[in-house]
């Protein structure tokens, strides 16, 4: 499988994990050809919640005004347009319009194969689980107060309206790693890995990602895709994974004026 095609792969997963929120969480979504734009609103919400997926670059330039107007209308001060490597008719686009580059998420893509899995340390156990629950949970101890508020409706009246599949180690009980995965034809998405604070440097985000694959493969997927952050690709290579590139954060700030834009 090439890198184009584990990318496209990744980009049709991630549209549907965000579609999925829009129907069971506060995200909220614009859909138009080619573009889907998504919203967390409030001034306080990280950029990261604030993004547009395209599938192809020639719909973006003419979905450009529309989402500057929706976003505005949302009260967000700052979105991003995520842009894969090499994108130049995307860049220009979005250069015209007024956004700039600011940072990036590394694209990861991984064809699954049987493994030999690892031995866990003595004390802790690997389960899986369909109840996304306890992986928000531990998500919410690894990100600022409130940032994943917004999925904490997965545990009451809203769940996923599609299957997602967990992994979590535990010791006595609790939960110290863990992580999910979304099936799309034939691959796997893997989201909200975390490991414990106090848990790091134990080698148990590896573990579950070996059993993220496991089970993947046994539902019959032939891929894994995912995006890491910067500190975390060694990591994603280490156990098999292609870097894929860089996808680049292109941001809009709303206070900022278009070029050519008339004065105020």
């Amino acid at each position: 499988m090439t890198d184009a095609e584990l990318t496209a792969r990744l980009r049709a997963n991630l549209l549907a994990f965000k579609a999925m929120q829009t129907r069971t969480t506060a995200l909220r979504g614009l859909e138009m050809p080619g573009v889907r734009a998504l919203c967390l609103p409030g001034r306080g919400v990280p950029l990261f919640q604030q993004q547009v997926l395209y599938a192809h670059p020639e719909a973006l330039a003419p979905a450009l005004p529309r989402l500057e107007a929706w976003y505005r209308d949302q009260h967000v001060p700052a979105w991003r347009v995520l842009v894969t490597p090499g994108d130049s008719h995307a860049e220009s686009a979005l250069a015209a319009a007024g956004y700039a580059p600011e940072g990036g998420m590394p694209a990861m893509g991984l064809c699954l194969a049987p493994t030999p899995p690892s031995r866990l340390p003595p004390g802790l156990c690997l389960e899986s689980s369909e109840d996304p629950r306890e992986v928000i949970e531990l998500n919410r101890l690894c990100y600022p107060p409130g940032v994943m508020d917004f999925l904490g409706v997965w545990g009451g009246g809203s769940p996923p309206d599609v299957p997602l599949y967990g992994v979590l180690v535990r010791e006595a009980g609790r939960v110290l790693s863990g992580g999910l995965a979304l099936d799309l034809d034939d691959t796997a998405g893997v989201y909200m890995v975390a490991t414990h604070p106090e848990a790091r440097r134990r080698g148990l985000g590896a573990r579950v990602m070996e059993a993220l694959h496991a089970r993947a493969l046994a539902r019959g997927r032939a891929a894994s895709v995912l995006q890491s952050s910067e500190e975390g690709v060694a990591m994603y290579q280490h156990i098999g994974y292609r870097h894929l590139g860089t996808w680049v954060n292109w941001v809009r700030r709303a206070g900022q004026a278009a070029p050519g834009a008339a004065p105020g």
